[in-house]
Order: structure tokens, then sequence, then C-alpha cells
């Protein structure tokens, strides 16, 4: 999903909202017997209909609960609830974001999970939401970053596909070079975004992006080789122009060049790959990311979880939000209706109620998850207020590099100060 700068306005929205909290806002309840509960969340068109099926199905089981449903694109779901906090009027129930969850905790926003049951969820995945030892986000599902990658502009540039368990950066950009001379597609669509840095920068400095204590984990130095790795896939063409890059990133992902056939591989999380293959002829391969060793082991892949469902501190029902919230994520009814639209989901005992109705490009996409269980390393840490706005700045930095508009140093230099502001 394209996620805009927000964080400076969100943050300063939350920090007000932190300072009039009350009981005012949320949900309401009009008598001792009917409880109304407003329930927010970002997606498209698919994702507001099942999850008003599940709506449906909750409420025929609670008919004393009243669930209202409020829906947003991406682009402006932030926004909305940032301002809805700051008048006091945040809803009951949210969907949430690792890159805005430790802000609304620390504002004092979110409610602590405590009669949510977490048995079938596994303590790494809980740990995400978790905040100095308090759950406050329950996660949804779980999804890892991944290089997909078009079997069929393989075959026709003649190259042969990866040994993703043992590829390097280096063979990514030769790879990639190779499929542009020897077809029409690119071999790779975009530079690897700010995830696909931050995996990188695990891998070759074993620091995250962010401290636990929430600052910038790195120097200016240590992100100079990267930029200029995009430098040489630039010159060989092994990728395409600032220009091109920012146009794909700005289409709707059914109109990027990896989902029209254009490019061969782009760097995406891996739940992304239904919606990304729903081209007609195209079917695209998740593949792990490469290390610098050559061994998927040190990879530093980790599991992300997909968002999170998170109560309003200010709820007048905290007891009835989080019944809601337990039945989204632990009812095998809901898993039906969900399948793995928002993530592969992180119940275990949902996800084998679900397996057997799955298509094959899911199943796989649910065998490829589940496969880097092997591998994966821990997560990184939970995200610092203002982090909302890192991912804008580090792709603005990196189309600013392939404009050829700042050097790598200056990139590096300037992304780091940039970053360190919004976070600061």
């Amino acid at each position: 999903m394209n996620k805009t700068a927000r964080g400076a306005k969100t943050v300063a929205i939350a920090s007000l909202a932190a300072l009039t909290i009350s009981a005012c806002g949320g949900g309401s309840g009009d008598d001792d017997e009917n409880v109304n509960l407003r329930f927010t969340w970002w997606g498209g068109d698919t994702r507001h209909a099942y999850t008003q099926e599940i709506i449906d199905a909750f409420e025929e089981e609670h008919p004393d609960i009243t669930i209202s449903p409020e829906f947003d694109s991406w682009e402006g779901y932030w926004d909305s609830l940032a301002t809805q906090s700051a008048a006091r009027d945040t809803p009951d129930i949210m969907q949430m974001d690792l890159s805005y969850i430790r802000e609304y905790i620390e504002n004092g926003l979110l409610h602590e999970l405590d009669q949510v049951e977490t048995a079938a969820f596994t303590d790494q995945l809980l740990d995400t939401g978790s905040y100095e030892g308090s759950l406050y986000g329950m996660p949804v599902g779980s999804t890892s970053l991944t290089m997909m990658a078009n079997e069929a502009v393989f075959e026709d540039a003649g190259v042969e596909m990866p040994d993703d368990d043992t590829w390097t950066w280096d063979e990514v950009a030769q790879t990639a070079a190779e499929i542009s001379e020897n077809s029409e597609a690119y071999g790779q669509a975009r530079p690897f975004n700010d995830a696909g840095l931050g995996v990188w920068l695990r891998q070759h400095n074993g620091t995250n992006m962010v401290t636990e204590d929430g600052e910038v984990a790195w120097d200016p130095e240590d992100v100079v080789p990267y930029f200029e790795m995009l430098g040489e896939s630039l010159d060989s063409g092994a990728i395409p122009s600032g220009s091109q890059v920012n146009e794909d990133r700005a289409a709707a992902l059914e109109q990027t060049m990896i989902a029209t056939g254009d490019a061969a591989m782009d760097v995406w999380w891996d739940t992304q790959v239904i919606v990304l293959s729903s081209n007609e002829g195209v079917q695209l391969t998740p593949l792990k990311l490469p290390s610098e060793s050559g061994d998927a082991q040190n990879a530093q892949l980790y599991y992300k979880p997909s968002m999170f469902y998170s109560v309003y501190e200010g709820t007048e029902h905290p007891e009835e939000a989080q019944l809601f919230i337990d039945y989204l994520v632990n009812s095998e009814e809901a898993g039906q209706l969900q399948q793995l639209e928002r993530g592969i989901p992180g119940n275990a005992d949902v996800r084998e109620a679900i397996r057997d109705d799955l298509d094959e490009a899911e199943t796989t996409l649910l065998e490829y998850n589940e496969g880097l269980e092997e591998v994966v390393a821990d997560a990184p840490p939970l995200p610092p207020e203002g982090f909302g706005a890192v991912q804008e700045i580090i792709w603005r930095y990196e189309e600013e590099f392939l404009f050829g508009r700042v050097s790598a140093e200056e990139a590096a230099q300037r992304m780091h100060d940039e970053i360190e502001g919004a976070l600061g």
C-alpha cells in the first residue's frame, strides 16, 4: 500500500488527544441492554464487503451489541483517525498498523487488551503488539518481506530462476541486468524500498532501522553502499529511471510493473502476491530476499504483523470491544470469511480451518510463509512516534538518487538527518 508522509500531523494530533482523553467519544450505550461500538479500518472494497459479513455474524451471536462500521483508504485513514482522536471522538475499535501503534500507546489512546484469548498465537507475534509488558494491539496475521518473481519473464529472457536459499545481493543485480538486456521487461521494477533497506541494514551492519529507545540506529556512511548498489543497477539497466520508479509507486497494485509483466522482480510483502497476480497471464512466485553471505539463515528475514486490532482507552465498553476483537481473530467463521486478505492468520487453529478452502495461489502463499519459520530472525523493535513518515523519506531519497540530483553520500546524509528529525 502507498503510505504517504502523515507522521508529523498524526503525532501532533495524537499528542493533543492524549492530553484531553476522557470518556467522551467512542461508542455509546443508550440503555443497559444495548451497546453500540464503532469499528474503523482501512482497505479496499473486498475487505469492506467481507468485514460487514463478519460484523453481521457477530451481531447474530450477540444481539445486544451493535457494530457501526467506518472505513477509509490507507491514504485518508490516519488523518481521519488523528482528527477524531483530537476531537475526543475516537472509534471504540480500530485497525492499527505497526508504524503507528507505539505512537498511539505512548499518547495514552489505547486500552490494554487483557480479555482477548491469545493461546493460539505465538509469543513472537504477540510481542509485536506489546509495550512494557502489556498487549495493546492484537495481531491479526503475519507477513514477510519477499522478492516477487515472474517466472514467465525469466523464461522469456532465457534466465534461470534463482535459488533463494543461496542467492546474494550481487546475484540479484546481475540477474536483473541480464533480464533487462534479453527481454522487453525490466529485471527489477524498483529499489528495495524502506523495509528492504531495513533488511539490508540488518545483514550488513547488524542494526535495525531504529533502536529499542526509538532513535536512528545507523550512521549515514552505513547506507552509502546501498545507494551505490542502486547506482550500479541503474547504470546496467537492471532497474528503471527515477521517473519510472515514481510512476510505478503511484500506480494501483494491479497496474504496477510487476503485476503487468513489465518487470521480472520486485519487493513486496508476501500477502500482496494474490492481488499482484490477479491480471490474466501473470503468476508471481514469492522468493526469499537475498543475503550478504549466500545463506538464507543469515538473511535476517522476520515476520511482521500484517496489522493489529486495538481498543480506544476512552471507550465506555472495553469488555464488549475486546469481545468483538476476540471474535475477529479467534472465530473460525470470521477466518473463513477473511481467509488471507488481512495476512496469514496469526491464530494457528484458524489457519488449519481455512487451509482446505484456499486456491492454488493462496496455498502457495501460505506454505511459503510457514516455510520461513526455519530462517526468520527476531522482528525489529517497535517503531517510535513519528515513524509513519520514514517510508516516504526513504522512497524520496531513493528516487532523488536515481534522478541524479544527489550523490550516494548526499542521499545517505540527508535521509538520515530527515528521519532523525521525524523521530525527534
